[in-house]
């Protein structure tokens, strides 16, 4: 699969009303999805809701999941805690947690929702047992998250990347795949002789047994990147 990536942009998203019981009409846009790739992925998408929308609180019973705050303010509610929230924001998702989020800026709140099968629904991919936690972490700041520090499922890490231009940084899907989303610059995604113009909004999937290299534009080239663990003998 050395050739095979999965792109998606943010052309033509869906309207959802009243996300999760929440408050007027939000927009959505699947990027990857569990077909497209071999791992546990339930999905990775994008929503964005627009200034006093809402996404209701609700619970999360079977999946764990990272949100990343592309652009925009928000409140965060976990657990019934409010956490303010602003770009660059990773949220922890962890099986058993209540959330919902809302947009309290004056202008659209967009967030990546990276959502796993939970730890003992996927066969062949172990965890570590131990506490969990939910919460808000500062992804752009920190730049890499790891984990198994937060959630117990197949999830491996989360990463903020600027590359210079020129600079290449390359993904191996190896015994993880990934799943990057660019935030801002330009670049290329290169896999064996296919090339992938890069721009915000661009969402790359290199499934397992795959690689890309990432090559910043002029202007350099900043992304979101998600890894996660394969089960052994996926195809």
């Amino acid at each position: 699969m050395a050739d095979h990536l999965v792109v998606t942009t943010l052309d033509e998203p869906s309207h959802v009303y009243e996300m999760h019981g929440g408050e007027k009409v939000a927009q959505w846009k699947c990027l990857v999805r569990r077909n497209n790739l071999a791992g546990p992925w339930e999905a990775v998408e994008c929503s964005w809701l627009p200034p006093g929308g809402a996404s209701g609180v609700h619970l999360h019973s079977r999946t764990e999941q990272f949100d990343f705050v592309v652009s925009g303010t928000g409140v965060m509610t976990i657990d019934g805690v409010d956490h303010q929230v602003t770009a660059g924001d990773l949220v922890t998702t962890c099986l058993g947690t209540r959330h919902g989020i809302r947009n309290t800026g004056p202008d659209d709140l967009v967030w990546l929702v990276v959502e796993v099968t939970g730890p003992g629904m996927a066969p062949g991919v172990t965890g570590r047992p131990g506490p969990v936690r939910a919460e808000v972490v500062p992804l752009r700041e920190v730049r890499e998250v790891a984990a198994l520090d937060y959630l117990a499922g197949p999830l491996r890490r989360a990463r903020v990347i600027h590359t210079g231009p020129d600079e290449v940084v390359e993904l191996v899907a190896d015994e993880q795949e990934h799943v990057l989303f660019a935030l801002a610059g330009t670049g290329t995604a290169t896999a064996g002789t296919t090339d992938v113009p890069l721009r915000r909004g661009v969402s790359v999937g290199v499934p397992h047994r795959g690689r890309a290299r990432l090559r910043g534009g002029p202007g350099g080239l900043e992304f979101f990147v998600v890894s996660l663990a394969v089960p052994g003998g996926a195809r």
